[in-house]
């Protein structure tokens, strides 16, 4: 595991671009002192500023895994600056370390019909067992965007401001009542489904099996301070994920045999030890250790769209 929250970089702003999409967050679009544009987070937006929290410990983690996560950028805005940001008078912010990712330029969302010319399917059981251990009932077909590059379009997941139950308005009771339950990481499920190959959680499993208890507890203290995120908050969520981590086994179970449902049986050539071996099996959603009903998620409405709807007016 690459501790990759330990080479955040701190960027200066320099221009106000416009707004970063119609999320709850009011996100913006900065260009720092690089010249790199920014999709940035404040301190004190409605949704609180224990949302940049919670995205920084869920797109790091991720990151870290290797799953395609966006990179991190902390982004500090001071009060002098206020002159020369003048869209800081009509928003809600405190001067500090913003939470900042780079800029998906030209991307759009992946569509049933598009998965298959994604470049790095190999990482979707990954991205899933990774969204499922964090709790993230918020994602949406429109968090998981095709983005050019180099070698082809690549598959990149966003917006981690709500992972936990109950995202940034989670309690400490909450971390315990739905230590048990795994979101069932729908949208990429639907994705994984009309992709036109199999699938293997054994390095999802593997990668996620590495994870100590000691990187879950550095990746928490590197939470900047001012954000508040106090010592029993961070033990809580650390108790939160060592549990689930636990189980992550039988999450990649039910997905491996949901998503190869219907699918040719695995050559010689793909990875050994799979997570499971039960093709055409309807595994059904169960609430303890495994894949709880869609239904069951909280009534509180997450983010939305917020980088597909910037990247799509950039």
């Amino acid at each position: 595991m690459m501790a990759v929250w330990q080479n955040i970089p701190v960027t200066e702003v320099v221009e106000y671009l416009g707004t970063g999409g119609s999320g709850g967050s009011r996100p913006v679009l900065l260009r720092t002192e690089s010249g790199e544009t920014v999709h940035v987070k404040l301190q004190l937006n409605p949704q609180s500023t224990r949302s940049l929290a919670n995205d920084w410990i869920g797109t790091l983690l991720g990151k870290s895994l290797g799953a395609p996560f966006l990179d991190v950028r902390l982004v500090r805005i001071r009060w002098e600056q206020l002159g020369q940001l003048p869209f800081l008078l009509r928003s809600r912010w405190h001067p500090g370390l913003q939470f900042g990712t780079a800029f998906l330029d030209g991307a759009q969302k992946v569509t049933a019909d598009s998965i298959g010319d994604m470049d790095n399917l190999d990482d979707l059981p990954l991205a899933a067992l990774t969204e499922s251990w964090l709790f993230n009932l918020d994602l949406k077909s429109s968090h998981i965007l095709a983005v050019p590059g180099a070698a082809g379009r690549r598959l990149m997941l966003t917006d981690h401001g709500f992972i936990f139950p109950y995202g940034p308005n989670w309690s400490l009771s909450d971390l315990t009542r739905y230590r048990r339950q795994f979101p069932a990481v729908k949208p990429l499920t639907v994705l994984a489904m009309a992709a036109p190959r199999r699938f293997s959680f054994h390095s999802a499993l593997q990668a996620t099996g590495s994870v100590t208890r000691q990187d879950l507890a550095d990746l928490l203290n590197s939470v900047p301070q001012e954000w508040g995120l106090s010592a029993r908050r961070k033990e809580a969520i650390l108790s939160f994920l060592l549990f689930r981590q636990s189980r992550l086994k039988r999450v990649a179970e039910y997905l491996e045999a949901l998503w190869n449902q219907g699918k040719p049986l695995a050559t010689e050539s793909e990875e050994p030890g799979e997570a499971g071996d039960q093709d055409g099996r309807d595994c059904g959603p169960v609430a303890e250790d495994s894949m709880p009903l869609e239904a069951e998620a909280q009534g509180k409405e997450g983010e939305p769209d917020d980088h597909e709807d910037s990247a799509r007016r950039a």
